[in-house]
């Protein structure tokens, strides 16, 4: 027996870590999702109505159970997970709440590839979610999750998956390693296979083939790639105008500044790490909130790494989050960036 640190139960995932961290740097922001009527599920919703009020797309379903992540964040060390999907497997089209969905600029929808409904059939029900979306003038925008590789998620051709949902997808905000698993499963298992137990993916990818996973994604229909590359920072690249213009609702202000981009922003120096739980969600809602407030693709990857960087500093997913001014005051205060290393020829 080891002796541990207190408990804390809060809501997780990309339905709490990424949009009500959106809604607390001041976007307006409503959640979808589905629980079950058990302890977690009324858990859930008393900690929303005590720190974020209502909120009208999260159902409730009798019978089911609530989807619960037992995330193991040791200090020094990257974070581990025990995931239960519960009633994220059985979400479908019928529980989204599109009236909802009609009113947003952006609908964000994040880790499908845990959500059995979503990715089975080669991905035909998110498929039918994103088409729904785009045809109420909505801009949709699409995060990953490796599943478990060791089980169902090494059975699946899930690039003949993302073949169905990128087309439909304008923004993709994955990390770089979801992206090599998905289009490169065998590379990527080869990859890992010769890696120790701390050692990471990522750290021996090279800047050629996150640009070839970045150019791989317009290729297959998206306008805008961001994809995470946690410590090394965000690379992000987009599409021409003509894609571009077709962005929906969220559509670029300013399509010059936008198009045909590629860039490299590395990650602002964090005061203390204590784990990295959540830093991806808090990334993404740093992005999209300055996208949808029309700022420069410079800035909105600023604010995306500003709040990755926050996130880092703290044990869980939303308490870094002291809104966008204290993210401004921090990039315009001066706050250093860490090293970013990139000798491939091409960059500047």
């Amino acid at each position: 027996m080891i002796n541990m640190g207190k408990c804390v139960v809060v809501g997780g995932g990309p339905v709490t870590n990424a949009g009500v961290s959106i809604r607390r740097l001041g976007v307006k922001t409503e959640l979808i999702g589905k629980i079950g009527n058990d302890d977690f599920g009324k858990q859930i919703l008393r900690w929303y109505e005590e720190h974020e009020g209502h909120f009208e797309g999260i159902k409730v379903a009798d019978g089911e159970s609530t989807s619960y992540t037992i995330a193991i964040c040791i200090p020094g060390i990257d974070r581990f997970y025990l995931h239960h999907c519960g009633a994220n497997d059985t979400f479908g089209y019928d529980d989204m709440s599109f009236d909802l969905v009609e009113r947003s600029k952006l609908m964000l929808f994040g880790y499908p590839p845990w959500m059995e409904k979503l990715y089975e059939n080669t991905g035909a029900e998110l498929a039918k979610i994103l088409k729904k979306t785009r045809e109420l003038g909505t801009t949709t925008a699409l995060d990953l999750s490796i599943p478990d590789t060791s089980g169902y998620g090494d059975k699946i051709d899930w690039k003949a998956i993302l073949e169905n949902w990128v087309p439909l997808t304008d923004i993709m905000v994955p990390s770089a390693e979801e992206v090599f698993y998905f289009l490169y499963k065998k590379e990527f298992l080869e990859k890992k296979a010769r890696l120790g137990a701390k050692e990471s993916v990522l750290d021996y990818m090279t800047v050629n083939e996150i640009s070839t996973l970045g150019n791989d994604l317009l290729e297959m229909g998206a306008a805008i790639a961001m994809v995470k590359c946690g410590h090394r920072g965000l690379y992000i690249r987009t599409g021409g105008r003509d894609r571009l213009e077709k962005l929906g609702a969220a559509k670029c202000s300013d399509v010059e500044n936008w198009e045909n981009r590629e860039l490299w922003f590395p990650v602002y120096q964090e005061e203390k790490f204590v784990g990295a739980l959540g830093s991806g969600d808090a990334a993404i809602a740093g992005f999209l909130a300055a996208y949808v407030w029309n700022h420069s693709i410079e800035s909105c990857l600023r604010y995306a790494n500003a709040a990755g960087s926050m996130n880092v500093t703290v044990p869980d997913g939303l308490t870094w989050n002291k809104g966008f001014d204290d993210l401004t005051r921090r990039i315009k205060g001066g706050w250093k960036t860490k090293d970013l290393k990139i000798d491939e020829a091409g960059w500047k």
